[in-house]
């Protein structure tokens, strides 16, 4: 949906991966499959093979060889660990070091094929260029080196077509319509809003309803010195995070540096900045406006904890498209889990939390973007600051009300086909606000428990029973 946290790389989420399982895999329910664990480093592997296989690469073959030979051994270590009636915790500490080992030699692999391929534009040197962009190493999935990669494309082979970066230009395409679709689905950014003065606030806050653009007001008093106050008000049950600019200011100085870009928590008022009069022989004047978003920037997502499946326990769900999915779960919406499951489903809360969110009144659905204004949800903001969101829901589909607590595992809805859809599923993911727009909702990794045991990197076809 991002570069917004980043594109998080699969090494990152092995690393996350190896010390939830670490720390569990003795008191696990069932056993594990310890082989699983390398599969993100044997994907990366075949790739890595064929980057070996060319000249461009050359100077590295060292740590390219050793890369995969050290996969293969990890492999073969993993899959006895597997097929072990005891797990002999030596040899289970010493395999779970090499992963991470080999996690950190694959970080190095992508910073030279980055390197090289940032050397290979700068020359203009198409050869290693195209033998680079052949092999589609994570680095030329990032948000920017993507987009180098693309112009440097279509600038230098404007006659000449390469499978792989047509790809790419598809990939960012379909990112941005991703983008869009997150932008409408989710909270779209209100802007440019007119600052109030003070009188004014109570004849708008008895017509603002909940996610108006009005429910966040911003007004401004005089402070008696020549100078003003501004104070805002959050009418909404969430958090959100608003954002202050002034096109002009005549000989006022602000408190804070501007733009501003600050959390307002749900239901309060708060002081947010004061303009102070520079000189009192001179008159003062200001242009401004301001904007808001639903959410909080400044959240810091706990990663270490555990989602449920949000469904019944012993349900068994499959998903048909996971973290960087081939449809729409792309940038900032890259981290969401659609789950194919009959109309009516119940939907139970994954996290607990205050329900922000909640819509069914819709009985609207189909393929096609004109449908996105008609998806029922349930939002819930948690304590760290993320919103859990629950999309797609069926008419009426919405049990949970704004204001409500919810536990982990309470119901909260039943799943439809609502919205932008392709068919019955549950749009599932976890967001706070783009801290580099401030303005875009940003989809967050998440681990999530199972009876096959913690899941971090839900794909296409995967399939879980509901612990």
């Amino acid at each position: 949906m991002l570069e917004l946290k980043k594109v998080e790389s699969v090494l990152m989420r092995i690393g996350i991966l190896l010390g939830s399982v670490f720390g569990i895999l003795f008191a696990a329910p069932s056993p594990l499959i310890f082989d699983t664990l390398a599969e993100p480093l044997q994907k990366s592997a075949i790739a890595i093979e064929k980057l070996s296989q060319k000249s461009v690469m050359e100077p590295n073959q060292n740590t390219l060889r050793n890369f995969l030979s050290g996969v293969e051994t990890t492999l073969s270590v993993g899959r006895e660990l597997t097929g072990s009636k005891e797990v002999d915790k030596e040899i289970l500490k010493a395999y779970l070091k090499e992963l991470r080992e080999l996690s950190r030699t694959k970080e190095s692999i992508d910073v030279l094929y980055r390197k090289s391929l940032d050397t290979a534009m700068a020359q203009r040197d198409k050869k290693s260029f195209e033998e680079l962009v052949s092999i589609p190493l994570d680095p030329l999935h990032h948000p920017r080196i993507r987009s180098e990669v693309i112009a440097f494309y279509q600038k230098n082979y404007p006659n000449h077509s390469i499978k792989s970066v047509e790809a790419l230009c598809n990939e960012q395409e379909l990112e941005q319509k991703s983008i869009q679709f997150a932008l409408e689905q989710e909270q779209a950014y209100e802007e440019h809003l007119r600052i109030l003065k003070r009188s004014e606030v109570s004849s708008i806050k008895k017509i603002a309803q909940i996610g108006s653009r009005n429910s966040v007001i911003l007004s401004a008093e005089s402070n008696g010195i020549g100078g003003y106050e501004f104070e805002a008000e959050n009418l909404n049950p969430y958090t959100v995070t608003l954002n202050i600019d002034f096109e002009s200011l005549t000989n006022l100085k602000p408190s804070t540096n501007v733009p501003l870009f600050i959390e307002i928590p749900a239901r309060s008022k708060k002081r947010v900045l004061e303009l102070s009069r520079i000189s009192s022989v001179q008159g003062v004047n200001y242009r401004s406006s301001y904007g808001w978003v639903r959410g909080s920037a400044f959240a810091v997502h706990q990663d270490s904890y555990l989602y449920k499946l949000p469904f019944f326990k012993g349900y068994e769900v499959y998903v048909s498209q996971g973290y960087n999915g081939e449809s729409t779960h792309k940038g900032l919406s890259a981290y969401a889990i659609d789950f194919p499951v009959p109309v009516g489903t119940p939907v139970y809360a994954a996290r607990e939390g205050v329900v922000v969110g909640s819509e069914g009144s819709s009985n609207v659905g189909g393929a096609s973007a004109e449908f996105r204004q008609y998806a029922n949800y349930v939002i819930i903001e948690h304590s760290d600051g993320t919103m859990g969101n629950y999309y797609h829901l069926k008419q009426g589909g919405n049990v949970a009300a704004i204001g409500q607590k919810v536990a982990k595992g309470d119901l909260i809805g039943y799943s439809g086909n609502t919205g932008y859809s392709s068919g019955p599923h549950l749009h599932f993911s976890v967001s706070k606000v783009d801290p580099i727009s401030m303005r875009r909702p940003m989809n967050l990794p998440i681990k999530m428990e199972t009876a096959q045991g913690i899941v971090s990197l839900p794909r296409k076809g995967d399939r879980y029973v509901v612990q």
